[in-house]
């Protein structure tokens, strides 16, 4: 079983969302320079954004590259490498496939970890 169905729920859940902004907040943007879609510069706004890409099948190279051009937009270069951007994309997935196999579980399905 895919847990392709539990990741829109995922990204929706206020508490991922929560845990994955204070995790942007803290390895990447501590000082809220970066602007988020929605023109703020909200780490939530950014989790959602990430969330959202992973949710409807993106894949970390598409958040590293996200990562990348709100550092360009905001300071005129990237700040972190590739290899730090690729870490926190990474870290970002792991939290969502483990909020996906929550929901799974929450709704009596066992799913592996895809």
């Amino acid at each position: 079983m895919s847990l392709l169905r539990y990741y829109a729920r995922a990204a929706a859940n206020p508490g991922l969302i929560a845990s994955v902004a204070m995790t942007l907040r803290a390895e990447w943007d501590p000082a809220g320079q970066y602007a988020a879609p929605d023109g703020t510069r909200a780490a939530e706004a950014h989790a959602a954004t990430v969330l959202g890409m992973l949710a409807t099948g993106g894949n970390t190279a598409g958040v590293k590259g996200y990562l990348r051009r709100a550092e360009e937009g905001a300071l005129g270069t990237a700040r972190s490498s590739s290899k730090q951007r690729g870490e926190l994309a990474d870290k970002i997935w792991r939290m969502m496939q483990d909020a996906a196999i929550q929901a799974a579980k929450e709704s009596g399905v066992d799913a592996p970890a895809t």
